[in-house]
């Protein structure tokens, strides 16, 4: 079971996961998939007011795991995620098994978020 710390930053991920894709359904919806695009860094921090800059096949690539989340270099959560991809502008990270519950039952890919 999480603790309350590891479930906050989750959720707090989670919630602009769900933002980002409101943002790839409406606002990118039907531009090329070479396109760049910003999304709201996915980070922990409910006060992040950050961009991250990505493709939107690469954005797409990442969605395909709800345990992966994209964020700027340096606002990742050790305790709660590892990262598995560096690029010069953003990272991407999965979370830990003790948050892996929580990201997917907030995933609205998988029809439950």
């Amino acid at each position: 079971m999480a603790s309350q710390r590891i479930e906050r930053i989750a959720r707090n991920e989670s919630a602009f996961r769900d933002l980002n894709e409101s943002l790839e359904s409406s606002v990118h919806r039907g531009r090329p998939v070479e396109d760049f695009a910003g999304f709201v860094c996915e980070c922990g921090d409910p006060d992040c007011e950050a961009t991250v800059r990505l493709g939107l096949s690469t954005y797409e690539s990442i969605r395909q795991d709800s345990q992966l989340f994209v964020t700027l270099p340096g606002h990742d959560v050790p305790e709660v995620e590892d990262v598995v991809r560096t690029n010069e502008t953003y990272i991407v990270v999965r979370k830990h098994d003790d948050a892996s519950d929580i990201v997917e039952q907030t995933d609205q890919r998988l029809g439950s978020g």
